[in-house]
């Protein structure tokens, strides 16, 4: 298989994102200050009027990160501090409007709730299926067959979770779209051979060149992967709540269906 070209991937990035807020005004990004949100940042920009929202508990590192990141590339930002209690109510708000059910993704759509709701703008861009095309996660640089398990987690996301994250936009009325996963990215990823996503020095180099190649800060292009979920905090509280009451999310889920 032959090499793919960062060039052509940066250029696909470019345009995919113009397309996506080109005359949609004020437009929201969830941001973390990694690879993904900030290569989203560096270019709708240019195409629309950006504002950045970066979420977690008090002193988590993607709130404190966020921030950061967002003053070196002179955007405006809004920090969302959150506390145990907005965690619980909506964990309780996922299993029980948003009718969530499925335990593995509970504490990734608490982060998108507690987000969304906070957002004022209607557009809101996010970095969903960066790691799934790119191989974002540490797993796949264990598995046996990277590049299967990718296609596989992508398909569920494309399938299944992301029409989700997009009904909890919809709750809050906004429209909530996701660059990485239009077709243009998904076939440009198809082509990549896995030696130019993982290898022993890291994983999504291709797409970290090509972040480079668009001017994305080096301190944002080439830090590792930190979920939303662990990053902001997220994760951590909704465990602590789950010993404290002797609850488990299957318990949560079935307490409010």
């Amino acid at each position: 298989m032959m090499p793919c070209d960062a060039d052509e991937l940066a250029g696909i990035l470019r345009e995919i994102v113009k397309d996506c807020v080109s005359g949609s005004g004020e437009v929201a990004l969830m941001f973390s200050g990694g690879l993904d949100s900030a290569i989203l940042a560096v270019l709708a920009r240019k195409f629309c009027d950006l504002k950045l929202y970066t979420a977690g508990l008090e002193g988590s590192h993607d709130l404190e990160w966020g921030v950061e990141c967002a003053a070196i590339m002179d955007l405006p930002c809004v920090p969302i501090v959150l506390e145990e209690n907005d965690i619980i109510e909506s964990l309780e708000r996922v299993t029980d409007t948003h009718r969530m059910t499925n335990p593995k993704w509970m504490t990734t759509f608490v982060g998108f709730d507690l987000v969304l709701r906070n957002i004022s703008e209607n557009t809101v861009l996010c970095g969903q299926g960066a790691d799934e095309l790119f191989g974002g996660y540490k797993k796949y640089r264990t598995a046996e067959e990277p590049l299967a398990l990718m296609k596989t987690e992508l398909a569920e996301l494309v399938e299944n979770e992301f029409p989700m994250y997009r009904k909890v936009a919809g709750h809050y009325g906004k429209e909530l779209l996701a660059p990485y996963l239009d077709s243009r990215i998904i076939n440009f990823a198809e082509k990549v051979p896995v030696n130019q996503m993982l290898d022993e020095t890291g994983n999504k180099l291709v797409l970290r060149k090509a972040a480079e190649l668009l001017g994305v800060p080096g301190m944002m292009a080439q830090k590792p992967k930190k979920a939303m979920q662990y990053g902001s905090g997220i994760s951590k509280s909704v465990k602590h709540y789950l010993k404290s009451s002797k609850f488990t999310l299957n318990d949560t889920i079935n307490n409010n269906q």
